[in-house]
């Protein structure tokens, strides 16, 4: 008796994600560069929210995880627990070269890969493979995640990343 009342807790409390109430954060593209490393690619960007303290507790308070999240291939599901196969992902830092008055301003040093199924492997995407990928694409999805405990996922509007400028990175000598 005393399992099956903790699993109906369980099962209760794991719906009891809070919604944040937070609007979806408007992004605009700035650029994209191939860092010196040649292993990730630098991807400005702006805000009309300071995503690095959405729920307003200091810049990286409160938060589990904010990525920026781009879906390389045909696969554009960016919901919390669904691995992206195709995908260009890294953690988001301040533009501190890009500080324009009203805007807050951001730089994510992506890894473009692919990832098995489950997410749990990964593998660097080969120039030739990504000029494969990506010489039919006008543009590229990408969207800010942000997870914290207790709280539903928290997802910006779609920023779309002009293909031609990534394509130009990734084939410069």
């Amino acid at each position: 008796m005393k399992v099956i009342i903790l699993l109906m807790l369980a099962m209760m409390c794991s719906a009891c994600a809070k919604d944040h109430n937070i609007p979806s954060a408007s992004l605009s593209y700035a650029s994209v560069v191939r860092n010196t490393s040649k292993i990730t690619y630098g991807i400005s960007f702006g805000s009309d929210t300071n995503i690095l303290d959405l729920y307003g507790q200091g810049m990286r308070e409160g938060a589990s995880s904010t990525i920026f999240n781009c879906a390389l291939g045909a696969d554009q599901d960016f919901s919390k627990g669904h691995s992206i196969q195709l995908t260009a992902i890294g953690a988001i830092d301040v533009d501190e070269s890009n500080r324009a008055a009203g805007r807050f301003n951001y730089v994510s040093n992506v890894f473009l890969y692919e990832t098995n199924d489950r997410g749990s492997l990964a593998r660097n995407l080969s120039i030739k493979e990504l000029n494969s990928l990506l010489s039919d694409k006008k543009n590229i999805p990408c969207k800010v995640v942000i997870t914290a405990y207790g709280y539903k996922p928290y997802y910006s509007n779609t920023l779309n990343i002009p293909t031609a400028d990534l394509l130009r990175e990734i084939n410069k000598p």
